[in-house]
C-alpha cells in the first residue's frame, strides 16, 4: 500500500493481540483471532485493524520491549492449528485443559500464560522432534531467514542462564560466528536450537495466513515498529556495533515530567549502520511487510533526532539531542566563557557552608564519598568517579542526603561530552551558577543556543530525510509516524514529502500559539494523517472525558464537535455516539479507535472503573499495565447486533465520502 493506492478514508480499530479472546485462544490473544476480528470490523463498516508490536519480548509484558528485531512472540500461537498436534496423543486434550483453565480470567495473565504454553510446545516438539528436525520447508525457511540462527543461541543461552540478562552471564558475553556456529554443529545443542526455530517458523506462518484473509477481506493490518531495542536482546547482544550502548534514549522535560524520561533502551550508532547502508534497519521494514498492509513507525522523533542520556543517569534531565551541534571550547572562549567560566558552567561548585546545612551528620561522610575540594576554598566539587546519578544513588549515604545531592548534581547549564564539547543543558536557566551571570553574559550564551538551535534544524531534518528516505524505498506499505512530542520545524515536511502519514490525537492537536489552547476541528487534519481519539498510553475517550477535562475544556470539545451545550458530563452510550460521530468528521485519511471507545457503545462491555480499560500508563511499570482484554468473545461480539448498526450507522456517512 503506497500513498498514491489512498483513494477513499479508512475506519478502523486499535488493539493489542493479547486484549483478544475467542473460543479457541489459550489465555491470550493470538494471531488467528485477528481474522475474527476482522469479521467483525467488516460487518460494523470497518476495514481497518491497527496491533501492538508482536515482537518476542521474553518475561517482559511490554510489547515495546522487543528482545529480538525479527522474532514473533510465542504467547501468540495457536496450538490447535500446528500440524504436529494432529496424531500426538493427548496433546489436543491438554491443550483444551489448559484454555478452560484460562478462560476465566479476566485480565492476561503474561508470566503464567506464556510458560504453560512453553511447556506445551517443549513437550510437543519433544514428542515431534524427528520429523520437526527433518523438515524440508523448515529449513528452507532457515535459510531465508538466517537471524533465526542467532536468535535462537541467544534464547539457550538465556535458558541456561536462568533468564539473566547477557552482560550477567558467566560466559559468551561476546558471541562470534564461530561461536554460533559451534552451537549449531554441536548435535547436543541443536535439538535446543531446532525447538526455537520451529515455534518461530509456525509463528509466521500464522501471522502472514492471518493476513492473507485479512487481504482477502478487504481489511488492512497495521502493525507497529517499535524504534528501540531492549538492551537485554539478541540484536545488542551479537550487533553491539550498530548501539551506543554508553547513552540511553529518552526525552526531555516536559510538562508531564520536569525530570523527563529515561526509557533504558541503548540508542543506535547510525554512522555504523550507514556503512552496510543501513542493512540491519532494511531487514527490519522487510520482515514488517510480511505480515502488514502499513505500518507504526514508534517515535518517528528519533529518526530525526533522539533524546540521549548518558547510562550514568537514571533521569532524563541531563541528556542531549543526538545527533546535534555541539559548543566547542574555543567557541565558548570566543564567546568570552574562559576554562573556569566554562567549568563554572558545567559543573556544580557546592559550598561548604550548604552541604553542612543540608546534610548535617552526613556532611563529611558524603564529602569525602562523592565530592573533591577546590584548593583550600570551602567549595566542592563531584569526584570525576562519581560517574552519574547511579554513582551518587550508590552511595552510602540516607535517601534524603542522596536526593539533595543528586538535585545539586543536576543544577548545570553546560553538559560536557568530551574535553573539547558541550551541549547547553535543557533546564539551563534554570541553574544557579547561570543565574549569577550577568545580562550580558546571559545575551550571549543565549545567542549561543540560539545558534546551535539553528544549525541543529539543519541536521536534523538531513539525518530525517535520509533514514526514512531508506525506509520508505525498502518496502512498498504504508508508513504512519507517531510524531508526538516536541517536534522539530523540519518534520512535517520531511513526512510530507516521503508520503508518511503523521498523527493527530484529538485531545492533544490543539494551537498552542493562542493563550487558551483551543482544539483544532478534526476536519481541519491533514489528509495523510492518522487521527486516533485515543491510544494504548493515553486513557480512553470515557476516562478522559469523565475525569481528564475540565468542565470549560468539555464544552469547548463538543462545540467543536457542532453541538449546543449543554455538555453531557458523563460519556454514556448517548454521548459516546455522539462524540465518535463528530471524530469520524475527520479529514485524515485514517480514524482509528480504540476497542474500548467503541464498545462504551454497549454499555455491558464496559467497566464501571474506565481507568481498567486502559492499556498502559508510561512511566509506571506494574501488572495492570498491558493486561487489559476484551470482556467476551470475538465470536459474542458477532453476535452483538445492536452494536454492529450502532457502529455501521455512525461510519456510514464517512465511508460514503469522497476525498477529490
Amino acid at each position: 500500500m503506497l500513498p498514491h493506492e489512498l483513494n477513499s478514508l479508512s475506519t478502523g480499530v486499535l488493539t493489542p493481540v493479547t486484549s483478544l479472546r475467542s473460543e479457541r485462544s489459550v489465555g491470550s490473544g493470538e494471531f488467528a483471532d485477528l481474522t475474527l476480528l476482522a469479521d467483525w470490523v467488516k460487518a460494523a463498516g470497518l476495514n481497518l485493524i491497527q496491533i501492538l508490536p508482536v515482537n518476542d519480548t521474553g518475561t517482559d509484558s511490554s510489547p515495546y520491549s522487543a528482545q529480538s528485531a525479527f522474532a514473533l512472540h510465542p504467547l501468540y500461537i495457536r496450538l490447535d492449528d500446528l500440524p504436529e498436534l494432529s496424531g500426538s496423543g493427548n496433546f489436543a486434550n491438554r491443550v483444551q485443559e489448559l484454555r478452560t483453565e484460562l478462560s476465566g480470567e479476566q485480565r492476561l495473565e503474561y508470566e503464567r500464560v506464556l510458560s504453560a504454553k512453553l511447556t506445551l510446545l517443549h513437550e510437543l516438539y519433544q514428542a515431534r522432534q524427528t520429523e520437526i528436525e527433518k523438515d524440508s520447508e523448515l529449513k528452507a525457511w532457515m535459510h531465508e531467514n538466517d537471524w533465526v540462527q542467532d536468535y535462537a543461541v541467544f534464547r539457550v543461552l538465556k535458558a541456561r542462564n536462568n533468564a539473566q540478562a547477557w552482560w550477567q552471564w558467566e560466559e559468551h558475553q561476546v558471541p562470534s560466528d564461530q561461536l554460533i556456529e559451534n552451537f549449531w554443529e554441536d548435535a547436543t545443542i541443536k535439538p535446543q536450537l531446532m525447538f526455537y526455530a520451529w515455534i518461530q517458523y509456525r509463528l509466521e506462518q500464522q501471522l502472514r495466513a492471518a493476513k492473507s484473509e485479512l487481504t482477502q477481506l478487504g481489511v488492512i493490518l497495521k502493525g507497529d515498529i517499535p524504534i528501540l531495542m531492549n538492551e537485554d536482546s539478541v540484536d545488542l547482544w551479537r550487533r553491539r556495533d550498530l548501539f551506543r550502548t554508553d547513552l540511553r534514549a529518552g526525552a526531555p522535560p516536559d510538562m508531564f515530567s520536569e525530570l523527563g524520561q529515561n526509557w533504558g533502551f541503548p540508542i543506535y550508532d547510525w554512522s555504523e549502520l550507514q556503512k552496510s547502508d543501513f542493512g540491519w534497519w532494511r531487514d527490519r521494514v522487510r520482515q514488517a511487510a510480511k505480515f502488514y498492509h502499513a505500518y507504526r513507525i514508534d517515535h518517528v522523533l528519533g529518526f530525526f533526532r533522539i533524546w540521549a542520556i548518558p547510562a550514568e543517569h537514571e533521569s532524563g534531565i541531563l541528556g542531549r539531542f543526538e545527533p546535534s551541534a555541539t559548543l566547542s571550547r574555543a567557541e565558548l572562549q570566543a564567546a568570552g566563557f574562559s576554562n573556569d567560566r566554562v567549568r563554572w558552567l558545567a559543573e556544580p561548585h557546592l559550598s561548604g557552608d550548604m552541604l553542612r546545612n543540608a546534610l548535617g551528620e552526613e556532611s563529611e561522610p558524603c564529602m569525602n564519598e562523592l565530592l573533591e575540594q577546590i584548593g583550600s576554598e570551602d567549595l566542592y566539587l563531584f569526584q570525576p568517579q562519581v560517574g552519574g546519578e547511579r554513582g551518587i544513588y550508590n552511595a552510602r549515604a540516607s535517601a534524603e542526603a542522596k536526593a539533595f545531592l543528586v538535585e545539586q548534581y543536576r543544577d548545570r547549564a553546560l553538559i560536557k561530552i568530551d574535553d573539547d564539547s558541550y551541549a547547553y543543558s535543557w533546564s539551563f536557566r534554570s541553574c544557579t551558577r547561570y543565574q549569577m551571570l550577568n545580562e550580558d553574559e546571559k545575551q550571549v550564551f543565549e545567542g549561543l543556543v540560539h545558534r546551535i538551535g539553528e544549525e541543529n534544524e539543519r541536521v536534523w531534518e538531513s539525518h530525517g530525510q535520509k533514514t526514512l528516505q531508506m525506509m520508505r524505498e525498502t518496502v512498498d506499505i504504508l508508513p504512519c509516524a507517531e510524531d508526538l512530542g516536541v517536534v522539530p520545524d523540519s518534520v512535517p515536511e520531511v513526512l510530507g514529502s516521503l508520503g508518511i502519514l503523521s498523527l493527530k490525537v484529538p485531545r492533544w492537536t490543539r494551537d498552542y500559539d493562542q493563550a487558551d489552547e483551543p482544539f483544532i476541528p478534526p476536519h481541519s487534519y491533514p489528509f495523510l494523517s492518522v487521527c486516533a481519539p485515543s491510544v494504548h498510553d493515553t486513557s480512553t475517550l470515557r476516562e478522559w472525558w469523565e475525569l481528564e477535562l475540565s468542565e470549560e475544556e468539555r464544552e469547548s470539545f463538543w462545540t467543536l464537535l457542532g453541538y449546543a451545550n449543554p455538555t453531557p458530563s458523563t460519556f454514556d452510550p448517548q454521548t459516546a455516539g455522539k462524540v465518535i460521530q463528530g471524530l469520524l468528521g475527520t479529514s485524515s485519511v485514517f480514524c482509528i479507535f480504540q476497542l474500548q471507545d467503541l464498545f462504551t457503545l454497549e454499555p455491558e462491555l464496559c467497566s464501571v472503573d474506565p481507568a481498567r480499560e486502559r492499556v498502559n500508563i508510561p512511566g509506571t511499570a506494574n501488572s495492570v499495565n498491558w493486561s487489559y482484554r476484551i470482556p467476551e468473545n470475538v465470536e459474542a461480539l458477532l453476535h452483538r447486533e445492536n452494536l454492529i448498526q450502532s457502529i455501521r450507522k455512525l461510519v456510514d456517512e464517512r465511508n460514503q465520502r469522497s476525498i477529490l
